[in-house]
């Protein structure tokens, strides 16, 4: 006779259970057990996850939860001070899990503190269909018995009994505990009494005795305690595993019964968890339509005819297919709630996308305006959206503007009501390399050591044991000692284990009615401590239980050209409609050909840039096929598009069959739709069996692709393709499905990519504008402004008068915006800019205090503003305003104070009102910063330099010093570097074998370029090398560019701080003086510089004299070209040429 395990804490009970399901259901299986259960502490996350696992390894799962109970009212404020009890319930039928759903649901969101609760009068209206199990010595019986409460005991027995009947039992277990030791005869001895049955488990947290350790590691990264803390959680037993049927005889084999009851129990569960229906929300229609169907084919021809007038046979026979379909299918509720909920973010003026995904191969979601995408015109495929032979739910994902998305949320809610709408789980689990992390931190293994070894898991790991099977580096760094094993070891255990629970960023839930109905419900406490209310399984589970799931999806890019359109008509007063611009506009391509993508959607990384300058795209469907192919694997593809599309290189097709559709792409297979289409067209397959061979390749389902292999074959004959070319086209099918692209998202979203272009191209002002105003990375304004300038566009800079909390347009500029200073928030930049337009402009920093309430604007809100140059038009240099600060607080709180009192001061009642400025104290006479400090202030309260640069005091000497700046030596592809910069940031790490390394950021006049040290280097140069420091670089380009940021990378061959340049650099200066500049006595001026200037530079003055004939002067003495002599030169227009050696650094 065999065992069933009905006490199971798998990995979602949160970092105390260890038993993964997958491995749970296996050891069970191996174990012969006919069923296993899911237990898990206060929740029924795992429950979908488990029960799968388990129907298709062929064991019989047994669903249930370990509650939380109390005595008391859950409202009661009181019962939070309640003992809480373990309780085991298991569901033994279907009305069962509907009341473990009510159950669970109800203790997150009416019993939450700190665990979700039940109560006994909750349980009572919840009981049908369960199996009750007394839990461990923390349940309230043996808890009972333990403080000689046995009165209590058999009082709270009966209860049970009286509630569940001969489906309650009392748990016996033994993990070797003192406490269970002294429970458990009292506790048999009270089942004999009452007649209750007893059932024998065993409270498994792991699956293995040998996993105990690796347990109480994972019960300290939940505490977030070391393993050699004395005063710790752990659990005093190493019997808390997953035993064989012949160890679990052995315990309490006094009452055999207990054990055979298991299996009892088991027989007893008769659970189906069938979702058969769809269970979309209803949908009202209009009393003259009798069903969703008809309305759904009304707005359907309504729109045909204002789409496709005349509504030629092609288009009513496709929308007729797609009605049948989706009819057929039972989805016509669920296009109509699409429609409903985007046409309600329309009227509220929320940017919806042109779509995503699949759905734009519908021209149903088309004629509905869920999409703004012509499935006809571009060859997009319904199939890939809905298959008709395979019935599955829908699935469109919506584009929302970022900033609106929550006005979507909230309709959802109230259109179809609180109970039935909600949002999704998820789950952080513990990856292979976190899991390494956080065990190590456990042992006490520094951080620096942890990712050392990280380090080398390779990311295309599947897992640790996948990692230390392929990785030579990381098994071997295993292998080197004792700890690092112990730490490999106890991370195999407990891999994959969730490690916190998160909301999903955009799946939303609606269900038909009430949601416990059909899903169990938990909260996610939120830091402004209001709670959300969230489906306890993942969303990748809700499409089996057939629940509408629908991404609301916030894409910053719609934001972006809303207040765009936003501005224009501020600005100029013009109207636009994004929706209805021409697709084939010249401007806009020429933009694109020339790579100023800088803010436009999925075209702005170097390497996209590079291949639409050598594309120069003239149609649309040029954009749709970069968006498919710029991505690892394609992209080895564009070349070939680019070199036919331009007649470098012939086009060839395989057959005449597919030529039609390749046609679009020079014959370069791109988009899965192509692949369906040829099956279909070639090889005879329906619509739907084109998308299941689809599906297949992307898979490798051999099986499958096998089937439609001989398929296609037989059809292809049919259509007189011969054998060999049918079996080449299947064999770059092969190759292809690594790759192929959806279209029909490819489509949307090079839309959204023409829209932002479009905008940019013909309000570039407007545009950039918006662009800066939506930045959220403080860091990446700088580079931003940068483009404003290379286009023209000239940054005002902030001005407390005139700015407003975001970027704006005046004219051909753009104003900055008070958003982007640091440290101003959203309370202060609301009271500046409110209070400014009630009482006019700011003329003094005393006034500016009086003015507003120091709650808002304190003495970090006056350091940015003065420090950002935003008060410069204020009385005062900064110097003077920074230097009263605390003076103008104080001032500012005494004048507040008054008025809030009411009282009068003598000036009030002498002075009128002009002559304020007389009252406000003096500025003192503090010496003005330096150019330097100024620009450092700025760069710290705006993150980049505003009123000028340090570099710009050496503007001269680096214009003649070096052969390239940040961007053109991208370019250079040979030959030495010679480039100036100062160090804007250091990052300093560790190698594999632990070596220091450095990333030294600069940033020169054009951008910014890296500086590693590794080796050598790091020894050399690493120490002298020092934040906000200008330094001169010699060196090679790098030709690393495995981040794709298109940044210029130099190895370095010198380092040399501006101030040692007249030591270390050494090379030649030639000079031509003619006639009339020896009379200005310039020669003089350069013969002085040898005493002046030392250094290591050869000098040579070549004079030429009335006569025409010329005399070659040569220093004995080596100078110094420093800013201030090649300024002269510059500003004398004196011809010169300056030469660096080639090793640049003296010896």
């Amino acid at each position: 006779m065999s065992f069933v395990h009905l006490h199971n804490h798998t990995q979602y009970s949160l970092l105390d259970g260890a038993c993964r399901v997958d491995r749970m259901v296996d050891l069970a299986i191996e174990m012969n057990m006919p069923a296993v259960a899911i237990t898990d502490h206060g929740n029924l996350f795992g429950v979908i996850d488990f029960y799968k696992y388990a129907k298709k390894a062929g064991i019989k799962p047994i669903i249930g939860i370990e509650a939380y109970i109390i005595s008391g009212d859950l409202a009661d404020p009181q019962s939070k001070n309640e003992t809480r009890h373990h309780l085991i319930l298991l569901a033994m039928n279907y009305c069962g899990y509907k009341n473990l759903m009510k159950l669970s649901s109800k203790s997150f969101i009416d019993g939450f503190y700190y665990k979700p609760r039940i109560s006994k009068a909750l349980l009572k209206d919840h009981s049908e269909g369960l199996i009750c199990l007394s839990a461990c010595v923390k349940g309230e019986i043996p808890s009972l018995i333990l403080n000689d409460r046995m009165k209590q005991a058999k009082e709270a027995a009966m209860w049970y009994k009286e509630l569940f009947g001969d489906r309650y039992y009392i748990e016996l277990q033994d993990h070797k505990l003192e406490s269970e030791k002294a429970v458990a005869p009292r506790l048999i001895e009270l089942a004999r009494e009452l007649e209750i049955p007893m059932v024998l488990t065993n409270d498994c947290h792991y699956l293995h005795q040998s996993d105990n350790e690796a347990h109480d590691i994972l019960l300290c990264i939940q505490t977030g305690k070391l393993l050699n803390d004395p005063g710790r959680m752990r659990y005093p037993t190493t019997q808390l595993y997953f035993k064989s049927p012949e160890e679990m005889k052995q315990i309490h084999p006094e009452v055999p019964e207990a054990y055979e009851n298991t299996l009892k129990i088991a027989e007893r569960i008769d659970l189906e968890l069938r979702y058969e229906k769809f269970l979309l929300p209803k949908v009202e229609t209009p009393p003259e339509f009798p069903g969703m169907g008809e309305y759904l084919r009304h707005l359907c021809f309504e729109q045909a005819a204002v789409k496709y007038p005349g509504i030629p046979e092609e288009v009513s026979k496709r929308i007729e297919y797609e009605l049948g379909v989706i009819d057929r299918m039972g989805f016509n509720g669920y296009f109509l709630v699409v429609k409903d909920i985007i046409d309600n973010a329309r009227k509220q003026n929320v940017p919806v996308g042109p779509g995503r995904g699949s759905a734009a191969g519908s021209i149903i979601a088309y004629l509905l305006d869920i999409t703004l995408i012509d499935p006809l015109r571009y060859g997009l495929l319904f199939e890939r959206f809905l298959n008709p032979d395979r019935i599955s739910m829908p699935d469109i994902d919506i584009d929302f503007c970022a900033q609106g998305r929550g006005k979507v949320i909230d309709y959802i809610v109230q259109r179809f009501g609180r109970n039935s709408v909600t949002q999704i789980v998820t789950f952080g689990t513990l990856g292979a390399k976190s899991v390494i992390k956080d065990v190590a931190r456990v042992l006490s293994v520094p951080a620096t050591e942890a990712n050392n070894i990280t380090k080398t898991i390779p990311g295309n790991a599947k897992s640790l044991e996948d990692a230390y099977t392929k990785n030579p580096e990381f098994s071997s760094l295993i292998n080197q000692n004792d700890l690092y094993q112990s730490i490999y070891k106890h991370s195999l255990v407990l891999e994959g284990l969730v490690r916190q629970t998160g909301i999903h960023a955009a799946g939303v839930v609606i269900a038909p009615g009430d949601l416990t109905d059909y899903v169990p419900l938990a909260i996610s406490v939120q830091k402004d401590g209001d709670n959300v209310n969230l489906v306890q399984y993942e969303g990748k589970w809700l499409d089996d239980l057939k629940l509408l799931k629908m991404d609301i999806l916030g894409l910053k890019t719609l934001t972006l050209i809303q207040k765009t359109v936003d501005l224009v008509k501020q600005s100029q007063g013009i109207d636009i409609d994004v929706r209805n611009l021409k697709l084939d506009d010249k401007k806009v391509f020429n933009l694109l050909g020339k790579g100023e993508t800088d803010g436009v959607f999925q075209f702005e990384s170097d390497g996209m840039r590079k291949y639409l300058i050598d594309l120069k795209p003239n149609r649309f469907e040029d954009l749709i096929a970069m968006v498919a192919l710029y991505r690892p694997g394609p992209m080895r593809f564009i070349d070939t598009y680019i070199a036919r599309k331009h007649g470098k290189e012939k086009v060839v097709y395989d057959h005449p069959l597919v030529e039609t559709t390749l046609k679009e792409t020079y014959g370069v297979t791109v988009y899965q739709e192509q692949l369906m289409r040829i099956s279909r067209e070639m090889g005879d397959l329906s619509g739907g069996e084109a998308d299941m061979l689809r599906k297949a390749m992307g898979k490798k389902n051999l099986d499958l692709m096998l089937k439609y292999h001989d398929k296609i074959v037989e059809g292809a004959k049919a259509n007189n393709v011969p054998e060999a070319t049918i079996e080449k086209i299947w064999k770059d099918w092969l190759n292809f499905a690594e790759y192929a692209f959806n279209k029909s998202h490819a489509t949307c979203y090079a839309l959204v990519a023409y829209h932002t272009a479009y905008l940019k191209a013909y309000y570039p002002v407007e545009f950039m504008a918006a662009l800066l105003s939506l930045e959220d990375d403080p860091s990446a304004i700088p580079n931003k402004i940068e483009v404003c300038k290379d286009m023209g566009i000239k940054i005002i800079p902030p001005n407390l008068n005139r700015s407003e909390s975001e970027f704006s347009v005046h004219g051909k500029e753009v104003l900055f915006g008070l958003r982007a200073i640091k440290n101003l928030g959203e309370s202060a930049m609301r009271a500046i800019i409110e209070d400014r337009q009630t009482n006019g402009a700011y003329t003094n920093i005393f006034g500016f205090c009086s003015r507003l309430d120091s709650s808002s604007v304190n003495k970090t809100v006056l350091e940015s503003l003065i420090a950002s140059g935003a008060m410069d038009e204020l009385e005062g240099s900064r110097a003077q305003k920074w230097d009263v600060i605390e003076q103008a607080l104080t001032f500012s709180s005494g004048e507040q104070r008054d008025r809030k009192k009411g009282q009068t001061t003598l000036f009030d009642l002498i002075s009128d009102d002009d002559s304020d400025a007389d009252y406000y104290p003096p500025l003192p006479p503090s010496p003005a910063w330096s150019y330097l400090h100024q620009l450092d202030m700025e760069k710290e309260v705006l993150g980049f330099y505003m009123s000028g640069h340090p570099l710009f005091e050496y503007k001269s000497l680096i214009k003649n010093l070096t052969n390239a700046n940040s961007q053109t030596g991208k370019n250079k592809s040979s030959g030495d570097l010679l480039l100036a910069g100062i160090v804007s940031s250091i990052s300093k790490k560790k190698d594999n074998k632990g070596n220091p390394i450095a990333f030294v950021e600069f940033e020169d006049l054009s951008g910014k370029f890296e500086v590693p040290l590794f080796n050598r280097d790091f020894q050399q140069f690493f120490a002298s090398i020092i934040p906000g420091k200008v330094y001169f670089i010699t060196g090679t380009k790098s030709t690393f560019n495995g981040n794709d940021d298109g940044i210029l990378r130099v190895m370095p061959q010198s380092i040399i701080p501006f101030e040692e340049l007249p030591q270390e650099l050494r090379g030649e200066i030639k000079i031509l003086l003619n006639t009339e500049q020896i009379k200005k006595g310039y020669l003089n001026e350069i013969g002085s510089w040898c005493s002046k200037h030392a250094g290591g530079f050869t000098l040579q003055t070549q004079v030429q004299t009335e006569d025409l004939n010329t005399y070659l002067l040569e220093s004995r003495k080596r100078i110094f070209p420093d800013n201030s002599i090649l300024a002269w030169l510059e500003k004398e227009k004196i011809d010169f040429q300056i030469k660096v050696a080639s090793n640049a650094k003296s010896s």
